[in-house]
């Protein structure tokens, strides 16, 4: 009985650090084509750049499973339950700004798509990253504070995508000369994303400056 009991661990953990290992080779991958696209960057060659970047992408994405099911319920004690699609849509932006940077090698003329990649790659993957995983991580590293308010913080994750969306879709057809109409929406885009980082500011402000309950007691 204690050799099946045994037996039955050891392939266990056989099949967890499988697991780790091809994560783990996957992203060594993804970092590996980064670093060969900045190298490529300054080397003056921007297609193979942006090709490169692209794989780094899609290797990420691809070994950490970002858009497969789950396969344990995400942990979602006092943070609003959407932010595992957030986190989501976050790797969603990512693809985004790799596929503009490599048409903006091609097709850009006055810095249109080039501006709408990089949107796409610091407001909708890294501030709908930060938006999501901050607000989850943060209070429990602060204290074991628990968030002040859910509801403030998808609020923060619409308002920055929404912005995300109307900036990306509207700096190309504006910049490039393809619609004049669209110059109106970039303002806009501008006042929504400045609301979200403000609403995400003030909630995690909030968060840690008041003396509320704490995630252990409410676990408890």
């Amino acid at each position: 009985m204690r050799l099946v009991i045994a037996s039955t661990i050891g392939f266990g953990m056989a099949l967890v650090l499988n697991a780790i290992a091809a994560v783990w080779l996957a992203v060594k991958a993804a970092l590996a084509c980064a670093g060969s696209a900045v190298a490529a960057s300054l080397s003056g060659w921007p297609a193979g750049a942006a090709a490169l970047a692209a794989v780094a992408a899609v290797t990420a994405i691809w070994g950490l499973h970002v858009f497969e099911a789950a396969q344990r319920p995400a942990k979602t004690l006092g943070v609003h339950p959407t932010f595992r699609f957030f986190v989501r849509l976050a790797y969603a932006w990512l693809l985004v700004a790799a596929g503009l940077t490599m048409w903006a090698v091609t097709a850009d003329t006055s810095g249109g798509i080039w501006g709408a990649s990089r949107h796409a790659l610091t407001v909708g993957f890294l501030s709908t990253m930060v938006f999501g995983i901050g607000q989850r991580v943060l209070p429990a590293f602060c204290g074991m504070r628990v968030l002040f308010s859910p509801i403030l913080m998808l609020l923060s994750l619409v308002l920055v995508n929404l912005g995300c969306v109307l900036r990306v879709s509207a700096e190309i057809p504006a910049y490039e000369g393809y619609s004049r109409g669209a110059w109106s929406v970039l303002p806009v885009s501008a006042v929504i994303e400045m609301a979200a980082f403000s609403l995400f500011a003030a909630n995690l402000m909030v968060t840690l400056v008041r003396r509320g309950p704490h995630a252990v007691t409410i676990a408890s």
